[in-house]
């Protein structure tokens, strides 16, 4: 599960220069598969982790890119570089860092900060810490911490402070082999807002599904979700739907690239729809 995309979404729609918001062409997915050796014809893909149980932590590396349509006028892209290293006994914490990229024309605006002509540039870098807390046969639970630190270049392409996220899960493991793991995220300022005086506090719901494929080498999740923001008493609604392949072994680990589309609705939403595109490899 990965409430960050829903995070970005909001993070750049830029209506209210506060970040709102998170564009890669399909080469992406085209390179990955190329570099990714087949696998093995023996290889027992049911036993591989594709990173779709939240419970279950693995190394992961990614690349990631996703296009927003904020409106007929307007779209903006977010660059996301991550790493993921479980720890601790039976690998049940792990810390995560993601270095973001902001691609928006308000990136080149100098009444935002920015420098003209430059529309990509560094977001708020973060590091997370994620701990399985409880696991059984049936069941999972889970909490998050993610500390967004203030490296942003504009005032567009960050919180402008210190900001937090806290997180939530409960994971059941149906007798099908799929997995539902509703979340509660509530993200928050920690510095009382940036230099513009605007704050951070909004609350997601999130509802996570991994229905159980014949073929192992794919994977689909859905993702539907409510937000609230509290600061300008918005709400709105999204739904992700996130299409994997396990592409074979790669730099130690297993590859898959996968495309992940979302629309959003609701007459607070701050954008209309969203794609992203990524290579990850997973279990080195």
């Amino acid at each position: 599960m990965d409430t960050v995309e829903i995070k970005s979404l909001y993070r750049a729609s830029g209506t209210s220069l506060a970040p709102k918001l998170r564009r890669l062409p399909a080469m992406v997915a085209l390179f990955a598969a190329t570099i990714a050796p087949p696998a093995k014809a023996q290889e027992d893909l049911s036993e591989i982790n594709n990173g779709t149980n939240p419970t279950l932590l693995t190394t992961q590396f990614g690349l990631q890119y996703q296009f927003n349509q904020i409106n007929s006028d307007l779209n903006t892209g977010l660059f996301e570089a991550f790493y993921t290293q479980p720890f601790g006994e039976g690998g049940k914490r792990a810390f995560r860092i993601t270095v973001p990229g902001s691609d928006s024309p308000f990136n080149a605006n100098p009444i935002f900060g920015g420098k003209p002509g430059v529309e990509f540039t560094l977001g708020d870098i973060s590091v997370t810490y994620i701990d399985v807390f409880y696991l059984t046969e049936k069941n999972g639970a889970a909490f998050t911490f993610e500390l967004f630190l203030d490296t942003a270049e504009t005032e567009a392409a960050g919180y402008g402070q210190f900001a937090g996220e806290t997180s939530a899960f409960y994971a059941w493991f149906l007798n099908n082999g799929a997995i539902f793991a509703p979340a509660w995220v509530q993200t928050f300022g920690l510095e009382g807002g940036n230099d513009q005086g605007q704050n951070v506090n909004t609350t997601t719901i999130d509802f996570y599904y991994v229905p159980k494929l014949k073929n192992p080498r794919f994977y689909l999740t859905f993702d539907p979700a409510i937000i609230h923001d509290w600061e300008t008493d918005a709400t709105f609604g999204s739904l992700q739907v996130t299409a994997g392949m396990l592409t074979g072994k790669a730099f130690g680990g297993d590859g898959q690239v996968f495309i992940k589309p979302g629309i959003l609705f609701g007459g607070d939403r701050p954008a209309e729809w969203s794609v992203q595109v990524g290579y990850k490899v997973l279990n080195f």
